[in-house]
């Protein structure tokens, strides 16, 4: 089956939050098709706001966050809405609005479809908007700002929220804070779009590794947290009922004698039996066995095929991992061997800049 891939990236100079000033190479939002057997096929790129950095497809609809210090002399990022056409890729900007905070870096879309939520890396704080009938963005209901600090001063003097992520059940909201070390548990109002501290189930993260992306399983019963600072994965048990979690495993994902590395992105296999992730530096992407238990079996560390895989996503159907590069502008296509785990390049295509892939 054919699925449409989208990657964006930054069109401006950027400083990170690890201090490395990124220039901006991406020229917007751009589409390719991945064909059955695994080739990718370009179809166009649609130009966009600035530093659409991250972004998530729903239905027809695409949405992405704007990374951006300040918009027209606000401190705040954007976040935008775009009609999809599934034929051509082509986008069409529905809207745009401030998402109440510096270098946004996240975005989703609640289970019902009506809401967004996004996460303001620099300016510590997420925020919740309306989407309208037509699907564009409306003004924010709700901005939270985080408090307090990590263990790492030079990583860690503040908050910095990096993703959001539904509990399995819809009912909670989680956004891990690399600033804090810690998944810091909201409710959704479903109704008012307001977010409603659950502190009673904040889950906490060994101090310094720099909490980045998660993934719970289906059932909710295993939570895999991907650290940036530390390279590796913990694993959590995890009780929806109560919303209890307890440390399991911590794995590491970096080869010996790799130089400074970043975790980045992590990802389960559609059938839940094997664990991607990947890490900026070193540019590999590790490939884990998900046991019985729900533990981790470290099974390959493959070389990436260029520099700086910031994200990647799995098709569908478990069958490849597309990953892009930050710095070697370029989008791989992989076949997964659901067995060994071991990846095998299928296909590679030019993608500047690359700092977000999605799939639909």
């Amino acid at each position: 089956m054919r699925h449409l891939v989208f990657t964006s990236g930054y069109t401006e100079p950027i400083r990170l939050g690890s201090g490395e000033i990124v220039p901006g190479r991406c020229r917007g939002i751009s589409a390719f098709v991945l064909e059955e057997d695994g080739s990718l096929c370009p179809l166009g790129c649609s130009p966009s706001v600035p530093n659409p950095s991250y972004l998530t497809v729903r239905g027809d609809r695409l949405y992405c966050v704007s990374e951006r210090k300040d918009f027209f002399g606000m401190p705040s990022s954007t976040v935008s809405g775009y009609r999809l056409d599934r034929g051509s890729g082509a986008l069409t900007l529905l809207g745009t609005q401030l998402t109440g905070g510096q270098d946004a870096c996240f975005v989703t879309v609640s289970p019902d479809g009506k809401w967004l939520l996004c996460a303001n890396f620099t300016g510590g704080s997420v925020c919740v908007l309306p989407i309208g009938p037509d699907g564009a963005p409306g003004c924010a209901s709700c901005i939270l700002r985080h408090a307090g600090r990590g263990s790492n001063p030079q990583r860690q003097a503040s908050p910095h929220p990096h993703q959001i992520v539904f509990s399995p059940d819809g009912r909670f909201v989680y956004v891990s804070d690399l600033g804090l070390d810690r998944l810091v548990c909201y409710r959704l109002d479903p109704l008012r779009g307001w977010l409603q501290p659950a502190a009673e189930r904040d889950i906490a993260v060994p101090a310094g590794q720099g909490a980045r992306h998660f993934v719970f399983n289906r059932a909710g019963t295993r939570l895999y947290l991907m650290t940036e600072m530390a390279c590796s994965v913990d694993v959590f048990s995890f009780d929806a009922a109560s919303g209890r979690a307890a440390l399991l495993q911590t794995l590491c994902c970096l080869p010996e004698d790799a130089p400074e590395s970043l975790g980045a992105a992590i990802r389960l296999s559609p059938d839940e039996t094997l664990l991607f992730c990947s890490v900026r530096g070193c540019n590999r992407i590790a490939s884990c066995r998900v046991k019985p238990d729900g533990t981790l079996a470290l099974l390959q560390l493959t070389p990436s095929g260029g520099e700086i895989p910031r994200d990647f996503v799995l098709s569908p159907d478990g069958r490849y991992l597309l990953v892009g590069h930050q710095d070697t502008d370029t989008l791989l296509s992989f076949a997964v061997d659901r067995d060994t785990g071991a990846l095998t390049l299928v296909s590679t295509q030019p993608s500047p800049c690359t700092t977000t892939v999605g799939i639909l």
